[in-house]
């Protein structure tokens, strides 16, 4: 009897041990679900940063294409100057043409 005593105590003993051990695998588990939920975050966190470089190359763009408007402002205004330009050199054509038919009539 003390023998069965004995072995039953040993086999509780054993049980107590693996549900220790069990108890360190819940543990465990536990951390690697929280790891796996921290790579998630780190990948979104990652797709979210490429989201962010390709808002920058935009942005560069964006800004590029801000600069050809500018100059493209400045080469319509160029242009007004010079169609003012030839307004007035047909004007002053005009004055000559008058110049020379007064100098033509005075004499």
């Amino acid at each position: 009897m003390l023998t069965e005593l004995l072995k039953l105590s040993l086999i509780d003993t054993e049980l107590d041990k693996l549900s220790l051990m069990l108890t360190e695998l819940l543990k465990l588990s536990l951390i690697d679900t929280e790891l796996l939920k921290l790579s998630l975050m780190l990948t979104e966190l990652l797709k979210l940063s490429l989201i962010d470089t390709e808002l920058l190359k935009l942005s560069l763009m964006l800004t590029e294409l801000l600069k050809l408007s500018l100059m493209l402002t400045e080469l319509l205004r160029l242009s007004l100057i010079d169609t003012e330009l030839l307004r007035l050199s047909l004007m002053l054509t005009e004055l000559l043409k008058l110049s020379l038919m007064l100098t033509e009539l005075l004499k």
